[in-house]
């Protein structure tokens, strides 16, 4: 079992995901405050750290906590979350070394689909995640015809 540590208030955001990646097979560890983060990473290593951007740090901002965790676990995959959008630029400039950032409010197939992506791929991949509007289009299924053969069988 892969373990996710998801480091934001366990508001219904938080609580909501931790649910949808249990189901998954994940085990998730929800905590409140960078310190409990280290804590928890003490404990056992994580394949992927969440860390809510607004999270006031015990000793800076959220962006260091996720400095610091990258450089303490190098092979842990480090994505950030808000409501506040960040650019994939934006996230360079900081130099945190992210592995992706998610949008809230979340969707959570697109999310767990992205976090099982981002715990089996590459520590170093960059790319940026962000949802989509729905478009409301559904792909049909195609259809097919009983060829000749087939339908002289019948």
């Amino acid at each position: 079992m892969q373990n996710i540590l998801l480091v934001d208030t366990p508001d219904g955001d938080a609580t909501l995901l931790a649910s949808a990646l249990r189901v998954e097979g994940f085990h998730v560890v929800l905590a409140p405050s960078a310190r409990e983060a280290r804590e928890a990473l003490a404990r056992a290593p994580a394949i992927v750290a969440i860390i809510d951007l607004m999270l006031r740090a015990d000793a800076g901002n959220a962006l260091e906590l996720a400095r610091e965790l990258k450089e303490a676990h190098p092979a842990m995959r480090v994505l950030l979350t808000s409501t506040y959008h960040l650019s994939e630029r934006q996230l360079e400039r900081a130099d945190c070394g992210v592995s992706g950032f998610i949008p809230k409010p979340y969707d959570l197939v697109e999310v767990v689909s992205f976090i099982r992506a981002k715990a089996s791929g590459p520590p170093s991949a960059r790319r940026i995640w962000h949802a989509e509007a729905v478009s409301g289009v559904v792909a049909m299924p195609t259809l097919q015809f009983p060829s000749a053969a087939e339908r002289a069988r019948r």
